[in-house]
């Protein structure tokens, strides 16, 4: 259990990494974004290599980016419609399902 919180936990900040440093200094923020989500879930499924604690991983991430991309109580995006940030949206997606499909031990 504790181990899922911190994968959770995990996530979160991976995600709001992200979500603020996708569109600053481009590219090289989408870049630098890009490699901390595959650096995080390569050390995440070497530390504790469940599915469970990806998925909160995963959880944690994907809720971060797209309350980031929905517009707030007064009409502000952070994960804009532009090419970065649809890169951000299904390329992060995207690799997190190959991910998942990576992980092999179920708990």
């Amino acid at each position: 259990m504790f181990r899922n919180l911190i994968s959770l936990l995990f996530g979160i900040a991976i995600g709001i990494s992200g979500v603020f440093l996708h569109n600053a200094y481009r590219p090289f923020g989408l870049i630098i974004s890009s490699f901390a989500l595959i650096l995080a879930t390569y050390l995440l499924r070497q530390m504790y290599r469940t599915r469970s604690s990806f998925l909160f991983f995963a959880f944690g991430w994907l809720f971060v980016v797209v309350r980031g991309a929905s517009t707030g109580n007064g009409g502000e995006l952070l994960v804009e419609g532009n090419g970065y940030g649809t890169f951000l949206l299904l390329g992060g997606i995207v690799w997190l399902l190959i991910a998942s499909a990576r992980t092999s031990k179920i708990d």
